[in-house]
């Protein structure tokens, strides 16, 4: 064996009983060397102020993740876990969040103009003071959410379920249909 082959056999030798060499990124290293982690596990993670504009977080669990002031405008959240997750003053303009869990997150003052939540677990939530113009909540739970002082200017409601939401001093002017809330 010439003296070259034996340098690159013993390399790579050490190299696979170190593991050093073929260590797997951590999800958190993914998203943020990729913009995206579609079904990672991401629970209670840190992630206040990212930039996560167009990451893709499809089917991703951020439940309990601290999401506070962090753009997410145009991101794929579709089927994602965010429960119990702070999203206050979250940028989540157009993001798709359809069929993600939703469910006890703090989005108080959050943007989630243009975003698509359709059969979205939204129960229980904090929406106070969210921008939600022209939203789409179609089949969404809403149920003991607190939608106080959103904005919520052609936002559609269609089938939500809002048992026990909390809507007083919403913003909702020209709807372009009637709003049955009950």
């Amino acid at each position: 064996m010439n003296q070259q082959a034996f340098i690159a056999t013993a390399m790579i030798s050490v190299a696979l009983t170190s593991g050093a060499a073929f260590a797997m990124p951590s999800p958190l290293q993914q998203l943020v060397q990729t913009n995206a982690c579609p079904g990672c596990d991401l629970q209670n993670v840190d992630l206040r102020g990212y930039n996560l504009a167009g990451a893709n977080l499809h089917g991703a669990n951020l439940q309990g993740a601290n999401l506070q002031d962090t753009n997410l405008m145009v991101a794929n959240l579709v089927g994602a876990n965010l429960s119990n997750a702070n999203l206050a003053a979250a940028y989540l303009e157009r993001t798709n969040l359809e069929q993600a869990n939703l469910s006890g997150a703090n989005l108080s003052h959050a943007i989630l103009r243009h975003s698509r939540a359709p059969r979205a677990n939204f129960s229980n939530s904090n929406l106070t003071g969210a921008d939600v113009r022209y939203a789409d909540f179609r089949g969404a739970l809403l149920d003991g959410a607190s939608l106080e002082q959103a904005n919520m200017q052609w936002a559609r409601l269609s089938n939500a379920s809002v048992s026990q939401t909390n809507f007083s001093d919403v913003y909702r002017p020209r709807m372009p249909y009637r709003l049955n809330l009950y």
